[in-house]
């Protein structure tokens, strides 16, 4: 500010003064009213119900797909236990028809290893040496069939001249500890036994196969006792003469039925067809 500027005092209440007041030419103002209005109620409650009526579309739709694919699992299951059920059937019958074909070929070599032997007797001694092989799943029931024709040809009664008895031919020294191992209490006649001696045959056989794996000197011990299988082992000329042809001929024979069997040869050797029920126990070829 400069000097020649005089000082500007301050405004009083005073000193203000009232302006006209203008009219304005459309007259004084006049009140106005804002007035809102408002949706009714049946509009929210139609927005609700749809939102309700989808949600629960929504929910019945999830519902009926979960329905759907459980219905699918419960299917897919039944059927999977129907195709189980089918090849266990179907399994069963294969194993029931084989083990049939292998019971008449047995009891046909049998026949004709013993001619004196019965239809009944020959079908019984195939039946014990199916189930003792069944028993000890390690040896082959053509095996023990082998060895049953080449001891004793199938004669019950058959005694050799080292007193091995019965079908598989038994030493009674063996037979004991066998006996002894089945829980039987030992009897001299027991081995004449055909039930009895073949299982005591089976159970030596299978110890044998654990000891030895090869079958050649299982045949050399079961023929001849461990010496001989010792013999075997080591090529000693100390072998038994017995044993020494003994085995071979069992291996060539057990070959032999192997492949009859394989082939379907061995039902070829079928009983007369007079052989009915009522010939059960008689002798073939008797009159």
């Amino acid at each position: 500010m400069t000097r020649s500027e005089e000082a500007r005092k301050p405004l009083s209440f005073t000193d203000r003064r009232p302006h006209a007041v203008i009219e304005e030419p459309w007259g004084p103002a006049e009140p106005r009213t804002i007035v809102i209005r408002h949706g009714g109620g049946w509009q929210s409650l139609a927005v609700l119900f749809l939102c309700l009526l989808l949600a629960g579309a929504v929910l019945l739709g999830h519902w009926v797909l979960r329905g759907l694919d459980r219905n699918d699992q419960e299917a897919s299951a039944a059927m999977a236990r129907a195709e189980r059920k089918i090849q266990q059937l179907e399994s069963g019958f294969t194993f029931e028809a084989r083990r049939r074909q292998l019971l008449l070929g047995m009891r046909n070599h049998i026949l004709k290893a013993n001619p004196k032997v019965s239809l009944a007797d020959s079908y019984r001694y195939a039946e014990l040496a199916l189930s003792a092989c069944e028993k000890y799943p390690g040896l082959d029931p053509l095996l023990l069939l082998a060895i049953g024709i080449v001891e004793s040809g199938y004669n019950p009664q058959a005694r050799s001249p080292a007193d091995a008895r019965g079908l598989y031919q038994i030493w009674p020294s063996t037979g004991r500890l066998l006996a002894r191992t089945l829980g039987w209490t030992w009897d001299d006649s027991m081995l004449y036994d055909p039930e009895k001696n073949t299982q005591a045959a089976a159970l030596y056989l299978d110890v044998l196969f654990s000891t030895y794996k090869d079958p050649q000197l299982v045949l050399a011990e079961y023929n001849g006792g461990p010496l001989n299988a010792g013999y075997l082992r080591a090529g000693a000329a100390a072998l038994a003469a017995e044993t020494r042809n003994y085995v071979p001929r069992v291996l060539e024979l057990h070959q032999r039925l192997q492949d009859e069997f394989q082939a379907g040869t061995a039902l070829a050797v079928q009983a007369d067809p007079q052989d009915g029920p009522e010939r059960r126990g008689k002798k073939l070829g008797a009159p």
